[in-house]
C-alpha cells in the first residue's frame, strides 16, 4: 500500500463526487409534503409553516422551490428546523392557517460540495500518516493490521454469543475490523460493549453513521453499555453533535450545542462578576485619581479598598490581563470544547460539513451502516483514526445510491466498502473473503428478531444458509426477541386475476409508474388490518420501489383518511421495523397499442443492477416484526423474472405458504 496508489484513489474519489455534484444540480430532489400548519411563533413579516416529515435531507438545502395547489406562481422557501419528524419552512406569505399540500425541489449538493473540499485537503497533506491511516480501511492487510493477544480482556454483560464477543476481542486488536451483521443479530447492542471497551482502555472514539437515528441509537447502547458494566462516570465524557432523531433525556442530556449553551451561561456569569470587579476597581481609581489632581489626601478606607481590589486583579495577572480573559469568556471556544470529548457520535455528513471536524484525530473510529456509505465519506472518516478502524454493516443489505451520469463515477460510488476490500462480485466472493481473512472479520451468525419461516429463507437465499435463528435456550440479546409467531408470516398476494395494468406519468421526471389495482388492493388490505386486525397504523409501512410511487400511494391514502400510515421506498425502512411491511412490486404489464407490455426495471433486475437487486430486496423483506404482505403481479413475474433473483425468491415463499 504506497502513498502513491492511495492519492491514485482519492483522485478516484474526487473525480467520482464532481460527476455526482454535478447530477444532482440537474436532477433536484423532490417531495411532497401535507397538511402544513402556520406556527404561531415567528419574526415580524416572515411565515413558519409546520409539516409532517422524515425527509432529513431538506436541512441540506439552501433554496426550496415549492409549488401549492391554487397558486399559479412558484415560491422559494427556506429551511427553519428539519428534524426526523417534522420539517418547519420559512414561506414568503401568508398562505392561510394551513396548507393541504405542497410540492417541493431542491438542490442536494452541499454536502458533497464540502465532501470534495475534505476529500481535497487529504489528497493535498504533506503528512502522509493520514492517507496511511485511510488506506487501511480501503487495502486491508490480515497480517499487518490484526495482531493477535491472548492477554486482551474486555467488559461486556455476559450476553454475548461467540460471533460478538469474538468482535470485541478483534476491535481492540486490529488496526481495522468489518463487523458483517445481518439483521436482527444483535450489531448494535455488540457495537455499544465495543466502544465501551474503547473507553474504558482511555481511547478517544468517533462513533458515526449515515442518518441521527442510527446515531442516537448506537450512542444510546454505548451508553447503555457503560451503565452495564459499571462505568457510567464515562458518559460525561460523551457527546451528541448535531440534531437528535429520538425522544431521549439521555441523549439531550450530552447534545453538544447544549453543553455549549451551559457552558456559555457559565462563562457569562463568570464574565460578568470579572467585569464587575474590573468596573469596580477602574472606578475607585478614577475617584483616586481625582482626588489627587485637586491635592486632597485619599481617604484610608478607599486606600484599603483599592489595595484589596487589586490584589483580586493582581490574581488574574493585572488589569489588561483580566480584561482579555472577559474578553475570552464571552465567546465558547466550540473546537476546544469538542476536543475534550472522550466519545462523539455524530453523523457521516457533519464530520464533513462542520469546521470544528478540521484536523480533529481519534483513536478509533466506529462507523455504523457503514455498507450504505459511499466510499469518499469513508476516506474522510478512516483518515481521523490513528489507531483503530470499525466497519460495522451487513453488505447483503441497502448498498450505498448515486445519481451520476457518468457509468464509471456511478458505479465507484455506489460500491460499499465490503466490496470494495474485498473485490467481490457476489454473495460467494463475500462469504470467501470472510472466510480467507477471519482475523479482520467478523460474521454475526444467529438472529433473534426475524420469524423463522422468514430467517430461513433469508439465510438460504441471502447467507448461504450460514444465518440461524436462536432457539429457545439459547440465551438472546436483551433488546431483540425470537419471534414465536404461527407460520406463515409471510404472505404473498398474486394481483394477477384482476387484471393490473401499468401506465406512466408523463411528468418528465424519469421513471413514473403507476398501477392503479394494486394501490387499490393496497388500501383493502389496510382497511383489514387496521379495522378487522386492530394493527395500530403506526405499526404498519407501506415499502415500494420508487420514489414517485411513493408520493401516489401517500395520495391515496390521504384520501382515504389514513395518511397515517407510513409509506417509503426501500432506504427509508433502512435500520427500522414495522409489525406489519407490505411490500407493493408495483410492477405489470404496461398497456400500449392493444398489447401488454412486459419489461424489467432496474432495483429488480440483476442484469442492470448487479448485487445491489438481493441487497434492496434484503432490506425490503426483513423489516417486518409479524408479518410481511408481498404484493405482486405474477403474470408479470413470471414472464420477466422467473429466472431472476425477484421471482425465485417470492416463488420459495409460495412453497412455503402452500
Amino acid at each position: 500500500m504506497t502513498d502513491k496508489k492511495i492519492k491514485k484513489l482519492i483522485k478516484r474519489a474526487l473525480e467520482a463526487v464532481s460527476a455526482e455534484i454535478e447530477s444532482v444540480r440537474d436532477k433536484p430532489a423532490q417531495d411532497v409534503l401535507f397538511d402544513g400548519v402556520l406556527s404561531e411563533n415567528h419574526p415580524p413579516g416572515v411565515f413558519y409553516y409546520e409539516f409532517e416529515s422524515k425527509n432529513t435531507s431538506l436541512r441540506f438545502a439552501e433554496v426550496i422551490r415549492a409549488e401549492m395547489d391554487g397558486y399559479d406562481e412558484e415560491v422559494e422557501l427556506y429551511p427553519v428546523e428539519i428534524s426526523d419528524e417534522k420539517a418547519i419552512l420559512h414561506f414568503p406569505h401568508n398562505f392561510g392557517p394551513s396548507l393541504p399540500k405542497v410540492s417541493l425541489e431542491w438542490e442536494n449538493d452541499f454536502v458533497l460540495r464540502r465532501l470534495r473540499t475534505e476529500l481535497q485537503k487529504l489528497l493535498d497533506n504533506d503528512n502522509r500518516q493520514t492517507r496511511e491511516q485511510m488506506g487501511r480501511l480501503f487495502y486491508p492487510d490480515a497480517g499487518k493490521h490484526h495482531r493477535a493477544d491472548p492477554d486482551t480482556r474486555v467488559l461486556d454483560d455476559s450476553k454475548r454469543n461467540e460471533a460478538q464477543h469474538e468482535s470485541l476481542l478483534k476491535a481492540l486488536q486490529n488496526e481495522v475490523l468489518y463487523v458483517w451483521g445481518p439483521p436482527g443479530t444483535g450489531k448494535t447492542s455488540t457495537l455499544g460493549f465495543m466502544i465501551a471497551n474503547y473507553l474504558i482502555k482511555g481511547k478517544r472514539v468517533l462513533f458515526a453513521a449515515n442518518t441521527n437515528r442510527a446515531v442516537d441509537v448506537g450512542l444510546l447502547s454505548a451508553l447503555e453499555a457503560l451503565t452495564s458494566v459499571e462505568k457510567e462516570h464515562l458518559e460525561k465524557q460523551a457527546t451528541r453533535f448535531g440534531e437528535i432523531a429520538l425522544d431521549s433525556e439521555r441523549l439531550e442530556k450530552i447534545l453538544f450545542d447544549r453543553h455549549i449553551e451551559e457552558k456559555a451561561r457559565k462563562q457569562e456569569r463568570k464574565a460578568a462578576d470579572l467585569s464587575n470587579l474590573l468596573g469596580r476597581y477602574q472606578k475607585l481609581q478614577k475617584e483616586i485619581d481625582n482626588l489627587m489632581d485637586y491635592g486632597e489626601s485619599v481617604p484610608p478606607e478607599l486606600d484599603e479598598e483599592i489595595a484589596k481590589l487589586g490584589d483580586r486583579l493582581d490574581e488574574h495577572g493585572g488589569e489588561a490581563a483580566l480584561e482579555e480573559k472577559v474578553d475570552r469568556l464571552i465567546t465558547v471556544n466550540e473546537r476546544m470544547e469538542l476536543e475534550r470529548m472522550q466519545l462523539v457520535g455524530t453523523t457521516l455528513a457533519k464530520v464533513c460539513t462542520s469546521d470544528l471536524f478540521d484536523g480533529q484525530e481519534f483513536d478509533a473510529v466506529v462507523i455504523d451502516e457503514a455498507s450504505m456509505a459511499n466510499l469518499p465519506y469513508l476516506m474522510v472518516l478512516a483518515a481521523k483514526a490513528t489507531t483503530h478502524i470499525v466497519a460495522v454493516g451487513d453488505p447483503m443489505q441497502l448498498p450505498p445510491i448515486a445519481l451520476a451520469e457518468d457509468a464509471e463515477a456511478r458505479h465507484f460510488l455506489e460500491k460499499d466498502i465490503f466490496t470494495y476490500a474485498s473485490k467481490a462480485e457476489s454473495t460467494e466472493d463475500l462469504f470467501a473473503w470472510h472466510d480467507q481473512n477471519r482475523p479482520l472479520t467478523t460474521f454475526f451468525d444467529t438472529q433473534y428478531r426475524l420469524n423463522k419461516d422468514l430467517a430461513d429463507v433469508l439465510s438460504t437465499v441471502f447467507y448461504e444458509g450460514r444465518l440461524k435463528t436462536a432457539t429457545g435456550d439459547e440465551q438472546p440479546d436483551e433488546h431483540l426477541t425470537t419471534q414465536s409467531v404461527p407460520s406463515p408470516t409471510v404472505n404473498v398476494i398474486d394481483s394477477q386475476k384482476y387484471g393490473p395494468e401499468l401506465t406512466q406519468k408523463d411528468e418528465g421526471r424519469g421513471f413514473s409508474p403507476v398501477n392503479e389495482v394494486h394501490t387499490a388492493i393496497l388500501t383493502r388490505i389496510l382497511k383489514r388490518l387496521i379495522l378487522k386486525n386492530h394493527v395500530p397504523v403506526e405499526e404498519i409501512g407501506i415499502i415500494v420501489p420508487f420514489r414517485s410511487t411513493v408520493y401516489d400511494i401517500r395520495g391515496a391514502l390521504y384520501e382515504q383518511g389514513m395518511d397515517a400510515v407510513e409509506v417509503g421506498t426501500i432506504h427509508t425502512f433502512q435500520g427500522r421495523e414495522k409489525k406489519v411491511i407490505i411490500f407493493d412490486t408495483v410492477m405489470s404489464g404496461e398497456g400500449a397499442y392493444g398489447h401488454r407490455r412486459h419489461y424489467s426495471v432496474r432495483p429488480f433486475d440483476e442484469e442492470k443492477n448487479g448485487l445491489a437487486v438481493p441487497r434492496l430486496l434484503n432490506v425490503a423483506l426483513s423489516r417486518s416484526k409479524d408479518r410481511l404482505v408481498i404484493l405482486a403481479d405474477m403474470d408479470h413475474i413470471n414472464k420477466v423474472y422467473a429466472r431472476k433473483f425477484l421471482g425465485r425468491l417470492l416463488h420459495r415463499f409460495q412453497e412455503r405458504e402452500a
